[in-house]
């Protein structure tokens, strides 16, 4: 039988997905106490359905010590940040999603667009005089960590921290630490937020065109007694945005590379052909999108595809698995650019909890690409592709490292 939380499993989902898919698309874990949901048609009538399945954190799957998945209650169950942004419903998401829109204002995404080229050009020119580099660490990783940061409007020197504090928020949701490293994890989280705090506290009293600024006014809106938020609730957004956008658009970039090293007549056209980019983009989302997937609760009895699920049920809408089902997208395992629906991918959710970051996101990805292909004619895998490790997580999947060879016709 599976073992969804197995490391094997884990580092290649893709056999166990397909055979969910195949045999057990609403699939129970009795032992851990929730459901795997497999196939594109349920994921999307789950997620356009918020009523009948929340978003509210309840749990979160964990291995245990004897490596089975347990779904195991958390800390945050009873607190107020346990109904935040991505894990809230109604009104309260909605009142959120709104505040935190505002950060992605057409002006802004412009002025970043314009920033993410600079860095993205930065990180290449580093090491665009080598012939071997890893491209994870040289530009997966910086690209967004600045571009985030800057974003945000927290201190540029406190980048690696920061990374480091995500790393650690990312194992914890990731399901797969040991009791040593949750405790750690834990110790970790709860000092970024104290640090978070204090960014938010020192930025109110002069708020700038940033996040920060953003939700600092709309907590001054409600101290004025109009709509907007508490000063936990701000807090507890922003620690959601710099987790989020860091570590998925590093999944991304790091996938979209990935495939360019295995699509060598796609990576020769980039150049002459931008407007490919856009599609190859889509097509890495689908195939290697960085968001496994994420858990909901059911608010009362109901059943998908045939399965019973009590009230209070868990279950764990797997995106990925979504994404290469055969009967939305013929050829799932192929990568295909013509494909006539391209975009209906769920990489980045679907419904009220559509990724918000979902643009930016896309313009990193496409702008580190441009940037690495204004250098490199040819880019290959500088090691045995079977030597490839993802991040061990359940939540989010990216290379832990790329190595790569490029060569550049322009090259002395």
């Amino acid at each position: 039988m599976w073992n969804p939380v197995d490391p094997d499993v884990v580092e290649n989902p893709h056999p166990l997905w397909a055979w969910l898919r195949r045999e057990s698309p609403v699939h129970a874990v009795p032992e851990a106490g929730y459901f795997l949901v497999s196939r594109y048609a349920d994921v999307l009538r789950v997620s356009r359905d918020a009523q009948t399945y929340s978003s509210e954190l309840r749990g979160i799957v964990q291995r245990d010590e004897a490596g089975r998945a347990r779904l195991l209650k958390t800390e945050l169950v009873d607190q107020p940040q346990a109904r935040v942004l991505g894990v809230a419903d109604g009104a309260v998401h909605a009142s959120h999603r709104r505040v935190v829109g505002r950060t992605f204002s057409p002006s802004r995404m412009e002025r970043m667009s314009q920033l993410a080229s600079e860095i993205a050009r930065r990180c290449v020119g580093r090491v665009a005089g080598l012939d071997r580099f890893d491209v994870v660490e040289s530009l997966a990783i910086p690209l967004p960590l600045e571009l985030t940061t800057r974003l945000i409007g927290l201190p540029l020197d406190d980048q690696a921290q920061i990374q480091c504090w995500t790393d650690h928020a990312l194992r914890m949701a990731g399901g797969l630490a040991n009791a040593k490293e949750l405790a750690e994890d834990m110790e970790q989280t709860n000092r970024f937020h104290g640090y978070l705090e204090r960014c938010f506290d020192a930025a109110s009293s002069h708020p700038k065109d940033d996040v920060i600024g953003d939700l600092a006014r709309s907590v001054q809106a409600a101290e004025r007694g109009d709509e907007g938020l508490e000063r936990w609730a701000a807090v507890a957004i922003l620690f959601q945005l710099v987790v989020g956008g860091v570590e998925t658009t590093v999944g991304l970039i790091s996938a979209a590379i990935h495939h360019a090293t295995q699509q060598s007549a796609l990576w020769a056209r980039m150049r002459g052909e931008p407007e490919i980019v856009t599609a190859f983009i889509e097509e890495c989302i689908r195939l290697d999108g960085p968001a496994i997937g994420n858990l909901r609760r059911t608010t009362c009895d109901t059943e998908l595809a045939g399965v019973s699920l009590p009230e209070g049920s868990t279950v764990a809408l797997l995106w990925g698995s979504a994404n290469r089902d055969e009967f939305q997208f013929p050829r799932a395992e192929r990568f295909e650019l013509d494909r006539p629906n391209i975009k209906t991918h769920l990489g980045f959710g679907l419904g009220k909890h559509f990724c918000l970051g979902a643009a930016l996101a896309r313009m990193e990805t496409r702008v580190a690409l441009q940037a690495l292909r204004a250098h490199a004619d040819r880019i290959a895998l500088a090691c045995d592709p079977a030597a490839l490790r993802h991040k061990p997580s359940m939540g989010i999947r990216r290379l832990q490292s790329l190595p790569i060879v490029i060569d550049s016709e322009t090259k002395a």
